[in-house]
């Protein structure tokens, strides 16, 4: 079985999504340390490397806003739903997600 590379995300829009498990496996949201361990479980794939990183900052970004931690800390199953939703959810002009859509997105899949 011959494996199709991923794109290069050159746009918001080119990146690709990840499996739930490709994103959250060993997923701590500390800053990223170094780029080899997601470069070594994408060792077949760069680009695939580079969504993770991509689709990791995002989520990083808007876990980091006034507005979420607190909200994040309230409920521990918003943060697990956020980081199962980060793995597919679309990114924005700024390749981030839309802060307010996002946190919609992580309450409907709570109930």
């Amino acid at each position: 079985m011959k494996i199709v590379p991923t794109p290069f995300p050159a746009n918001p829009c080119d990146v690709v999504t990840l499996t739930v498990l490709e994103f959250t496996r060993e997923l701590e949201l500390n800053e990223l340390g170094s780029l080899d361990p997601v470069c070594r479980r994408f060792f077949e794939d760069a680009n695939r490397a580079v969504v993770w990183i991509i689709r990791f900052r995002a989520l990083k970004t808007w876990c980091d806003r006034i507005d979420v931690a607190p909200w994040l800390r309230s409920e521990p199953s918003h943060a697990h739903r956020a980081n199962e939703l980060a793995a597919s959810f679309e990114l924005n002009a700024a390749w981030e997600f839309d802060a307010d859509r996002f946190r919609s997105a992580v309450e409907s899949v709570a109930r």
